[in-house]
């Protein structure tokens, strides 16, 4: 199976990682070049990308397109709620889907990603335009309010008044254009969905609160599809980074007959209740969502005909969170130790592989947990999958991507390459989300260091997954790929 692939953005978690995903399932991908993609602080060149993409259509012959739509018809998700571009430019970039099956000569299948624009409740505007760090959580409430009042809700007696009237007419003006835009672009994005030009899609929603403008379209958005008859065909759900892998997730499973039976366990009681941050609704609808999305078969059994477990990991009462953000509860440390115990027993127990979705915190792993299995070898080797970084619905989405990619290969028959980069893979998801997310990140108070200070510190926690895995990694090299301390690149040199 050939697939070729147009990440989000060039981030490692969107870019190399479903590469990753495709070497572990020896899965053959063609990947749009990194300098073609967007940044922090540069939006992808879509005619680049377009470009690319017919020479690569019409001279090769791949069975499946994935391709995250927002780097093509925004120059990425970012600059999809901060770019200028009109509708008319919007729309001359979204009619080049329906070229794209008239290029080759098999029956190209083609899943697509396409981003709600978020709403995030903070003044941080390094993701959105200027106008957030004086306006973003004034924004967040008054959309809150706008979709409440959309849906009928009673509200207090001028609270809506109120709550425009702490935002500038012009930025609110600003702010609806750019929603009407993208959400514009969505709906005729259902309409080639109709067609057939793309086969499936997912309106990935990431930020979000119970409540919004984001929301009420989510709903509109869902609403047509089902008018259209071709509600199958379409999903949304709170995530948007992990979404290729989980577009990978479907297109590896609609290329086989067999699906694997997977079984999902919670390492707490009530868990599953928990507020998933970020995310507006609870852990578990999270957990049904991201499973449903990848087309999962889930059964109830427990008796070890399942082809490997999932393992929810979170903690009662709530989400805890490695980012502290003022004016919100400080989550930074939580007691999540019955929980380790209890996935701990779930693993010991298993008689099938164990898929570790780490939703004790978001933003990073739980550390508690990954001590206890740096200490415990002989449970680290019955993992097929881990993931534990950013909101839920991105672990979510990666763990899957990664269990299923590793079933695939099982099913193939693991070559020496797939195995290879199984190890390695799985060396970068603890690196990544234990030891930088858990244990460097907060030593750097925010600000990005050059790539020897960091290699310096991250050292230590390498050498020990090193030894308690026993994988011998030569080399790793790490460095901040956006320079700001939320994300870490870590690569090991072929």
């Amino acid at each position: 199976m050939q697939l070729v692939l147009i990440p989000l953005d060039n981030r490692p978690v969107t870019y190399l990682l479903p590469q990753q995903i495709c070497r572990i399932a020896g899965i053959q991908a063609i990947t749009a070049p990194r300098d073609l993609l967007g940044s922090l602080t540069a939006p992808s060149r879509p005619s680049g990308l377009n470009e690319w993409l017919t020479d690569t259509l019409k001279h090769k012959t791949p069975d499946k397109l994935l391709v995250c739509l927002d780097s093509l018809i925004y120059g990425g998700l970012i600059n999809s709620r901060r770019g200028e571009e009109t509708d008319s430019e919007i729309n001359s970039r979204i009619k080049e889907i329906a070229s794209w099956k008239k290029m080759v000569s098999n029956n190209l299948t083609v899943y697509a990603q396409s981003s709600i624009m978020r709403i995030s409740d903070n003044y941080d505007n390094t993701e959105e335009k200027k106008y957030w760090s004086r306006y973003g959580r004034d924004i967040f409430q008054w959309s809150e309010m706008l979709h409440k009042n959309a849906s009928g809700a009673k509200l207090t007696a001028g609270a809506l008044s109120l709550a425009e009237s702490r935002i500038e007419p012009s930025v609110r003006e600003d702010y609806l254009k750019t929603r009407r835009r993208n959400f514009k672009a969505n709906n005729q994005l259902i309409d080639y969905v109709k067609s057939g030009a793309i086969d499936f899609i997912v309106f990935s929603q990431d930020d979000s609160g119970e409540f919004g403008l984001n929301k009420l379209e989510q709903e509109k958005l869902m609403r047509a599809a089902q008018d259209g008859g071709i509600a199958r065909k379409v999903m949304s759900y709170a995530g948007s980074d992990e979404t290729m892998s989980t577009l990978l997730t479907r297109a590896i499973l609609e290329s086989t007959q067999k699906r694997p039976r997977v079984s999902v366990h919670y390492s707490s009681n009530y868990g599953s209740r928990n507020a998933s941050r970020y995310e507006g609704q609870t852990i578990g609808d999270s957990v049904e969502k991201h499973v449903h999305a990848a087309g999962l078969n889930v059964i109830n059994e427990t008796d070890g005909s399942e082809d490997f477990r999932l393992l929810i990991h979170c903690a009662e009462p709530q989400q805890g969170d490695h980012i502290f953000l003022p004016g919100q509860n400080d989550l930074r440390r939580i007691n999540s130790s019955e929980a380790v115990s209890r996935a701990l027993e779930i693993i010991e127990r298993s008689p099938q592989p164990v898929a570790i979705c780490d939703l004790a915190y978001a933003n990073g792993a739980d550390p508690e947990l990954v001590s206890e299995l740096l200490k415990r070898p002989e449970l680290l080797s019955k993992i097929c999958a881990y993931a534990g970084w950013n909101t839920s619905g991105n672990t979510l989405g990666s763990a899957i991507a990664l269990s299923v990619a590793r079933w695939f290969s099982k099913l193939q028959g693991v070559s020496e390459q797939s195995e290879k980069a199984f190890r390695e893979t799985m060396f970068i998801r603890f690196a990544d989300d234990w030891a930088y997310q858990t244990q460097v990140r907060p030593q750097l108070n925010g600000q990005p260091v050059p790539d020897s200070k960091l290699a310096e510190l991250m050292k230590p926690y390498l050498t020990q997954i090193s030894s308690a895995t026993g994988w011998q990694i030569p080399s790793v090299r790490v460095c901040l790929p956006w320079q700001r301390s939320f994300e870490v690149e870590i690569t090991i040199p072929s």
